[in-house]
């Protein structure tokens, strides 16, 4: 590649042995590869280790996302690895592994291997190797942040907005308080809330980071993953909410999607999924953010936030369903997407009575907000086809997501889900389609009319 130096730099360049003579009018500065500095450089190399890990250690790329890479023999996997540029975590069999390091080892030299207990991407991994039970933590890097200590922060009113001095440095901790988002999702709904103020920050903005920073120093906490035998389920829990204030309205969305194991009788007998009972749990992925549609009811807060929970669930489900059955194409995920088949089940949970009755109901019905109709055609459709093998309605009570998009919420239920465990206190509903119903583009010609 080419590039040129800024102007007050030339003068240094020409100390250079071999460039006294430079003439930054005629000349540019040539480089044979994206060195260390470039901006080209994280992507140069990760481009140079897919080639490797795609070559060299025959491992796919998911078709969900690029950096995850799978390895399957006799159509079994038998190692994950998750890149991200030169940050590698992988996992499988110890010989398999060490073969698939040795690879990239011949390649990019001698790397730095840690088993067990390592950190990746700033999360802290621990795994007994007995029980296989495995836990990550950002306690170090959260220990390590300092919070915004500043004369203005006494000396001002609070509802005063900050000098640019503070903006930069409200920014700046905002920023690395996200990154904890990784591990500590029962603070998500306190960042998104400060994430809206970036743009003019108050004084009364910086005490509250503050406090949220004080808050997880004093209490740390970290994601569990316990091992899970059988079959699995993912339980796609969303919540919505709507809050006034003196001259804006927010709605949130949040949601939580756990990898459960639940299983009533034996495989013998026809083992069914467990929707509606007390697990161990895998977070998998959480969400909080704002509504991406204009709401004027709870009830279109939450159908909608439902429509966008299953949507992310869909493409977890996809991403799942690749550990066992090896990447997809395009084609068989759009079937999937369709006609169902994912190898793992999906639940949506939801605690709007309104959304259940309205989803589940014999003969759908237009809703009183008219628009809403598709939505809850899309939720019905899906269920049908089995794409959405249920819905589950459980009570407010039961609701973890709630903690996601409420502040004065208990995080004790997150933070249960978060040392691995799900507890359902009171009674749920689960509906489940009778039967897998025909998706209408295959009927055959004339069956339109008694579809």
């Amino acid at each position: 590649m080419n590039f040129y130096l800024p102007g007050n730099c030339i003068p240094i360049l020409k100390q250079v042995p071999g460039f006294e003579s430079f003439n930054e009018h005629l000349e540019v500065l040539h480089c044979d590869k994206p060195g260390t500095g470039l901006v080209d450089a994280p992507r140069a190399f990760s481009m140079k280790l897919a080639q490797v890990t795609k070559h060299k250690c025959q491992m796919i790329p998911s078709s969900v996302d690029g950096e995850l890479v799978l390895k399957f023999d006799n159509n079994q996997l038998v190692c994950l690895m998750a890149k991200h540029v030169d940050d590698l975590k992988l996992t499988g069999p110890k010989p398999i592994v060490e073969w698939v390091l040795q690879q990239i080892q011949a390649v990019f030299g001698e790397l730095k291997i840690e088993w067990f207990k390592f950190t990746n991407c700033g999360l802290r991994h621990i795994q007994d190797p007995n029980t296989f039970l495995i836990s990550l933590d950002q306690e170090e890097y959260i220990k390590n942040m300092k919070p915004i200590i500043h004369g203005d922060l006494k000396g001002k009113n609070s509802e005063q907005e900050c000098s640019e001095e503070l903006v930069q440095l409200f920014m700046s901790l905002l920023g690395a308080v996200a990154y904890a988002l990784m591990t500590r999702i029962d603070i998500a709904v306190f960042v998104c809330a400060l994430q809206r103020v970036t743009h003019k920050p108050k004084i009364i903005h910086l005490k509250r980071l503050n406090a949220v920073l004080r808050w997880i120093q004093a209490n740390p906490r970290k994601l569990v993953y316990q091992p899970l035998k059988g079959h699995t389920h993912l339980r796609c829990v969303g919540d919505a909410a709507f809050k006034k204030e003196e001259e804006a309205g927010h709605s949130l969305r949040g949601a939580l999607f756990l990898r459960c194991f639940a299983e009533t009788g034996s495989a013998a007998h026809g083992a069914t999924l467990a929707f509606d009972s007390q697990c161990k749990v895998h977070v998998v992925d959480s969400i909080c953010k704002s509504q991406r549609h204009v709401t004027r009811s709870t009830f279109s807060s939450e159908l909608l936030n439902a429509c966008d929970t299953i949507d992310q669930g869909m493409l977890l489900a996809l991403s799942l369903h690749e550990f066992s059955k090896g990447v997809q194409s395009a084609e068989q995920a759009r079937t999937l997407r369709e006609t169902g088949g994912w190898d793992i089940k999906l639940g949506l949970y939801v605690d709007a009575m309104s959304v259940f009755a309205a989803v589940t109901a014999t003969f759908v019905k237009i809703p009183a907000e008219k628009s809403l109709l598709s939505h809850v055609q899309y939720l019905r459709e899906l269920l049908d086809t089995k794409v959405l093998e249920a819905l589950i309605w459980i009570d407010t009570r039961d609701m973890i997501a709630d903690g996601m998009t409420k502040g004065a919420v208990d995080r004790e239920a997150i933070h249960q889900c978060m040392r691995g465990v799900w507890q359902l206190q009171h009674a749920a509903r689960v509906w489940i389609a009778n039967k897998k119903a025909v998706p209408r583009h295959t009927l055959p010609s004339g069956s339109e009319r008694n579809s």
